[in-house]
């Protein structure tokens, strides 16, 4: 048997598991109950526009992506906010 668990030896990339993270917690607000909803969807856009926004300042994975990332960025921090305090 392999050293590193019989895988492939490749790491996961920190921003996929961040933007893994981010959607589980978007998904998950499905099921909870409105007051937490919107805090759960919430905090799951704020850590896509961090993956976003750190992607854009630092480059990642290519310089010509930067734009993209961070008017992604700026989408989820807008939806962040507006379902955190502009809700009901």
């Amino acid at each position: 048997m392999a050293a590193d668990g019989g895988g492939n030896g490749r790491r996961l990339a920190p921003e996929l598991v961040g933007r893994t993270v981010a959607l589980a917690m978007v998904a998950g607000a499905i099921f909870v109950a409105p007051p937490a909803k919107f805090w759960l969807a919430g905090a799951g856009c704020a850590l896509a526009a961090t993956v976003f926004l750190i992607q854009a300042a630092t480059g990642r994975p290519v310089r010509r992506a930067r734009w993209l990332n961070l008017v992604f960025g700026v989408i989820f921090a807008a939806t962040a906010i507006w379902l955190v305090f502009l809700q009901p």
